[in-house]
C-alpha cells in the first residue's frame, strides 16, 4: 500500500470520487435534511461508501467495511473520513431517505451528459432518440411484490423492476423508476416527465397503450414500436414503395386503431404500420409508429437500434452485485441501485477520457485490482496516463527495474 515511485498520484478510486460535485451533493442533504442527528456518516460518506462496494464487488456489509479497513492510514487519500462499522451502514440504510441518492444521480446526469454523447452514434433520424424497458432484479424475500403464483411452500420470492429511459447517444439512462416487479410496463410511460416534445422512444409492445399513443401525435412526441398480435387494426391507406426500397420491407400503410375514452367513446387513433422480412430468422416483424416522413426500412432499423437498452442492463448486472444487497428493506435496496447507477456513470465517464478502446466489462475487472483489499503496489496511478499506455508501463518496468531514478524521468510525461 505505500507509495510506489514507479506509480504515483491519488488511488484510482479517489479520482473516481473527484467526478463527484461536492457542492450539489451538500445541496441536497441540506434539501432533504438526511444529516440532521447524524454525527459522522454523512450523506457524502454514506454515497462513497455504497459507491465503493459496488464498484469493487463486495457482496456484504463484511466484506464492504473490510475493504475500507484495509487502506490502513491512506483512508484519507479516498476521501473516507473514517471506517464505518457495519450497524452504522445498515442503520444509515434503513433511515437515510433513498430520494437524496436519486437527485444526486439526476444532478450528475445533467452535469455530465454533454460530454459523454456521442456524434458518431448517430441514428438514422436527426431527432433525439431514446430507447425504454425495464428489467427485473430477483430479491430472496418478499420486500417488493413479485408477480408469478405462490409456490407450494409458500415461501415467495420478491422482486424489483428498474424501468429506464436510455439516452442512445451517451449510453447512460437518463430516467430511473423503480417499483415492485408485478408493475406493468406500461405505467412508467404513462408519466408526464418521460415523453417530451420532439424526442423518439423506441420501446416492445409491451409499452403499446392507444389512447397515449392519441395523446403524443398531438403532442409531436413520436416513437416506434411492434405492433400487438392481437391488435384489430383498420387499414386506411396504402403507400407505395419505392425503388430504392429493400426487399425486406413488405408492405408501409396508415392504419387505425380504436380504443375507449374516459367516457367510454370508441376514439380511433391513425398510425403507420410497416412490415419487415427478417431473412434469417424467417419472420415477419409489423412496426408500429407515427413517424410519416421516414423511409420505411429507417422504421425498421430504428427499431433494431432498441436492443442497445438490452446491453445496457446486461452491463449493469455482469459488473455490479445485484444479486447481493446491504440491507432488508426497500429503501436500503433502492440506494443501492441509485448507488450503482452512479458508479455506472462516474466509470462511464473515465472510459470517455481514455484514447485507447477499453471494453466497459474489462476496465471495470482492472478497476477492481487497484482496490484493497486486492490493491498494492498499482493503487497510487493516474488513471488515464496508465490506461492509455498500459503495455509502455509494464515493458518500462520490467527494463528499469534496476534504475527506478532513470524511470522517474521518463515517467515525468505522464503528469498527474
Amino acid at each position: 500500500m505505500s507509495k510506489s515511485t514507479i506509480f504515483f498520484g491519488q488511488p484510482i478510486f479517489s479520482q473516481m470520487l473527484g467526478l463527484l460535485n461536492k457542492n450539489k451533493i451538500d445541496k441536497r442533504t441540506l434539501e432533504y435534511k438526511t444529516d440532521h442527528y447524524c454525527k459522522r456518516f454523512t450523506t457524502f460518506q454514506h454515497l462513497i461508501t455504497i459507491i465503493y462496494g459496488v464498484t469493487s464487488g463486495c457482496n456484504s456489509l463484511r466484506e464492504l467495511c473490510g475493504g475500507i479497513v484495509s487502506y490502513g492510514t491512506k483512508i484519507a487519500h479516498c476521501k473516507f473520513d473514517y471506517s464505518p462499522k457495519r450497524s452504522t451502514i445498515s442503520d444509515a440504510n434503513q433511515r437515510r431517505d433513498c430520494k437524496v441518492f436519486e437527485d444526486i444521480y439526476y444532478d450528475l446526469v445533467e452535469e455530465h451528459l454533454p460530454n459523454l454523447s456521442d456524434s458518431h452514434k448517430q441514428l438514422v433520424i436527426d431527432k433525439k432518440t431514446y430507447a425504454i424497458d425495464s428489467t427485473t432484479i430477483p430479491l430472496f424475500q418478499p420486500i417488493f411484490e413479485c408477480v408469478g403464483r405462490n409456490p407450494s411452500n409458500g415461501k415467495r420470492k420478491g422482486g424489483v423492476k428498474s424501468h429506464q429511459k436510455l439516452d442512445m447517444q451517451a449510453g447512460i439512462p437518463v430516467k430511473v423508476y423503480h417499483s415492485d416487479a408485478r408493475e406493468h410496463d406500461s405505467l412508467f410511460i404513462q408519466h408526464q416527465d418521460v415523453a417530451r416534445k420532439g424526442e423518439v422512444l423506441l420501446f416492445d409492445k409491451a409499452y403499446n397503450n392507444y389512447a397515449l399513443f392519441d395523446k403524443w401525435n398531438k403532442k409531436e412526441i413520436y416513437f416506434v414500436t411492434r405492433l400487438k398480435n392481437n391488435a384489430k387494426e383498420t387499414f386506411i391507406k396504402e403507400f407505395d414503395l419505392l425503388e430504392a426500397t429493400p426487399d425486406e420491407v413488405l408492405r408501409d400503410a396508415k392504419i387505425a386503431l380504436e380504443y375507449k375514452d374516459e367516457n367510454g367513446d370508441d376514439i380511433q387513433v391513425e398510425l403507420r404500420l410497416v412490415s419487415y422480412y427478417h431473412k434469417e430468422k424467417n419472420k415477419a416483424y409489423y412496426f408500429l409508429t407515427n413517424l410519416f416522413d421516414l423511409p420505411a426500412e429507417q422504421i425498421a432499423l430504428l427499431y433494431k437500434k432498441r436492443w442497445e437498452i438490452e446491453l445496457l442492463f446486461k452491463k449493469i448486472k455482469q459488473n455490479f452485485p445485484l444479486q447481493y444487497f446491504y440491507g432488508e428493506n426497500k429503501n436500503a435496496i433502492q440506494i443501492q441501485i441509485w448507488c450503482t447507477l452512479i458508479a455506472l456513470l462516474l466509470i462511464s465517464v473515465m472510459k470517455k477520457k481514455l484514447t485507447r478502446t477499453w471494453s466497459f466489462s474489462n476496465l471495470v475487472s482492472l478497476l477492481q485490482k487497484h482496490l484493497p483489499p486486492q490493491a498494492g503496489l498499482f493503487t497510487y496511478v493516474e488513471f488515464t496516463a496508465f490506461f492509455n499506455n498500459i503495455d509502455s508501463f509494464a515493458q518500462e518496468y520490467v527494463r528499469n527495474k534496476r534504475n527506478p531514478q532513470n524511470f522517474q524521468q521518463k515517467m515525468d510525461l505522464y503528469p498527474t
